[in-house]
């Protein structure tokens, strides 16, 4: 008959295991900030804390299990309110400790930030609002030389200085285009559409970069590294304010089909090239094919349903399109692509748009085809994290 357990060993094994839990946890967290971890020191006082001693030369966010904290010289500055980094991002800090409930608009003393989850969001690009209005922001940051229109999920607005003007009213007119202001507010029908352009940079890009410059309008690049030479215009469209994304490096199915490391090797080899023309990684990408091609069949089995899964695993979200100018397909002239983009956008409240920049017809086709959309009340926006997707059915 097996003996009982005495209740003194009973206690003694669970006051074992809640040591070595905590032990476990202390570790965890100390390994997430660069082995730093946050402890109340003998004299009372909040201290930042790296193999086992007090480390007096860090000043940056650290954390314990109570949340993140901003440190000075080696303490908690619980008089830090403001935006503030550490090798793992930029983050929004209250009385001392990341809030990660605030989404809004923060300042530091290098400008003011999207805030998303207590985070500055690098790849936020639109308006968006805190307690004080409506903001401008480029790649995070609120842009105070900017005057003119830029969108959101509410409309197309009127901002001067990097602020939506809500007392804008009458004619503003870009690129030969005459929009009706009233209260701020581009007068539209409603509709976005999200301009997305993939397989480049290539040699029609900077003329494709003019013509949204005239405008005024941001698209959407799924970029490569298929023309090197051509790399440099990853920045120029990151710099121009346009939303940058991940496509693929190769571009070549047998390659990044052949199995799931293999796609993702290949994935990580473009965040490189993102890094070295834009100084930030992305948290977009689009499949080649999309999510519902059958080529990758004649490389990996069920490769598709693995990856579309994975995505979400690793933070990323993937961008298919309800509209396709098929200009990798059967189309081969700008009088076509604009047809088939135009038709297109009818049909849809919002519509993400396939289009290739290494096409010189569709490049040719978009003067036309822009000028259509917002002679009759479209209004353009690029793609975001957690914002508007399409995925299509996958069909491998």
């Amino acid at each position: 008959m097996r003996k009982r357990m005495s209740v003194t060993k009973r206690l003694t094994a669970v006051m074992l295991l809640c040591s070595l839990l905590a032990a476990m946890s202390a570790l965890s967290f100390a390994e997430a900030a660069g082995g730093r971890t946050v402890e109340k020191s003998s004299d009372g006082a909040w201290v930042c804390v790296k193999d086992g001693a007090i480390e007096t030369s860090y000043t940056g966010i650290a954390k314990n299990r109570y949340g993140w904290w901003r440190i000075v010289n080696g303490y908690v500055d619980f008089d830090a309110n403001g935006v503030y980094k550490n090798e793992n991002g930029w983050w929004y800090v209250r009385d001392g400790k990341v809030d990660f409930d605030y989404t809004g608009i923060a300042r530091n003393d290098y400008g003011w930030w999207r805030i998303v989850d207590g985070k500055v969001d690098f790849e936020a690009i639109g308006v968006f609002q805190n307690e004080y209005g409506w903001w401008y922001v480029v790649h995070g940051k609120v842009d105070f030389g900017y005057t003119g229109l830029a969108a959101n999920g509410y409309g197309n607005w009127y901002i001067k200085q990097g602020k939506v003007d809500f007392s804008k009213n009458g004619i503003y007119s870009k690129g030969g285009i005459g929009y009706n202001i009233s209260g701020g507010k581009a007068q539209g029908n409603g509709k976005t559409i999200y301009l997305t352009f993939d397989d480049g940079p290539a040699g029609n890009t900077d003329k494709l970069l003019g013509i949204l410059d005239k405008y005024g309008v941001k698209a959407t690049f799924f970029v490569t590294n298929c023309y090197p030479d051509y790399q440099y215009d990853i920045g120029k469209e990151f710099r121009a304010g346009h939303a940058v994304a991940a496509h693929t490096y190769t571009h070549s199915y047998a390659t990044v089909y052949k199995s799931t490391s293999a796609f993702w090797n290949d994935h990580e080899r473009i965040q490189k090239v993102l890094v070295s023309q834009t100084g930030q990684r992305t948290s977009m990408f689009r499949f080649p094919g999309g999510a519902s091609n059958t080529v990758s069949r004649k490389y990996c089995s069920g490769v598709m349903t693995s990856l579309t899964r994975q995505a979400g695993q690793r933070g990323l979200t993937y961008y298919d399109w309800n509209v396709d100018s098929d200009d990798a397909g059967g189309t081969k002239s700008s009088d076509g692509v604009y047809n088939n983009i135009v038709r297109g956008v009818q049909k849809h409240t919002q519509s993400i748009v396939l289009c290739h920049d290494v096409k010189s017809y569709t490049v040719n086709a978009m003067d036309r085809t822009i000028q259509w959309c917002l002679k009759n009340g479209y209004t353009f926006r690029v793609l975001q994290p957690g914002g508007y997707t399409v995925h299509q059915a996958v069909a491998n």
